[in-house]
């Protein structure tokens, strides 16, 4: 069944960058990291925890509307005659663009932050933490997506893709890993490197409030929220209020919307 595939597609692509990027950062990580089985058991359950309720909520119900889309032809890129490619290459952008809007959103806006904050407060930074979301911020991504596929009529093919992308680009660039200032910086010029993210996830809320986009990183530079910093190595990450131990259990992380900071 095509919701069957949209699913196991998202969990497969998950499950190798997880793979790919803890064996690198395992051998060559860029920060010493402190309690690091500990710290991936409680990403990867709330992962999993993830998984389960967001594919059983969600996944038939893109490919749905997805379907009724095509079906109807609803949608700006389903006027015209163009070509399948063009229409998918289109959607990528389409998608990622508004990935960017939506994270942005998320910072800006007190009820959303509530929800995104449980994946800020990770006081340390390797693959495990692009996994490490809230169920309630999943839920509300994947439902206001709904609406974009038919308003800009989006084929399944292009959201396929578009997740398998955007899942290996957030696990490479919240891996615990190095690439070398100068190769850094060429990576950044196309798609969100490594120290670019990192800054991301500082304490200092300037640089929290910046660097939002997931897979180009064209839309920081273009929407005016690029910034950068010298040493990259002595960002503090996660957030004050939410860093002691109690903060940081399942339930702790569970309840993190609900907490009054």
């Amino acid at each position: 069944m095509p919701e069957i595939l949209v699913n196991d597609w998202r969990i497969a692509a998950a499950l190798a960058g997880l793979t790919l990027f803890f064996i690198w950062e395992s051998l060559a990580p860029f920060l010493t990291q402190q309690q690091r089985r500990l710290h991936a058991t409680r990403n990867l359950t709330i992962a999993a925890v993830n998984a389960v309720l967001v594919g059983v909520c969600c996944a038939g119900a893109t490919v749905a509307v997805a379907e009724m889309t095509a079906t109807m032809s609803l949608g700006v890129l389903s006027q015209g005659a163009l070509p399948t490619a063009v229409r998918v290459a289109v959607g990528f952008v389409l998608l990622d663009v508004w990935t960017y809007w939506w994270h942005r959103a998320n910072h800006r806006w007190p009820v959303l932050w509530r929800f995104h904050r449980m994946h800020h407060s990770d006081p340390a930074l390797d693959v495990t933490s692009a996994v490490r979301f809230h169920t309630g911020e999943l839920l509300l991504s994947a439902g206001l997506r709904l609406l974009l596929i038919p308003l800009a009529g989006l084929p399944l093919t292009a959201l396929l893709v578009y997740d398998g992308v955007v899942a290996a680009s957030t696990q490479f660039h919240h891996a615990n890993i190095g690439l070398g200032n100068r190769v850094d910086i060429l990576v950044r010029f196309l798609i969100v490197s490594p120290n670019m993210h990192k800054l991301h996830h500082s304490q200092l809320r300037i640089e929290t409030d910046s660097n939002y986009a997931a897979v180009f990183s064209c839309w920081d530079r273009l929407f005016g929220t690029y910034r950068q910093r010298e040493d990259y190595s002595q960002i503090q990450f996660g957030l004050p209020d939410l860093d002691s131990e109690r903060f940081q259990t399942l339930k702790g992380l569970i309840l993190t919307p609900f907490r009054r900071v």
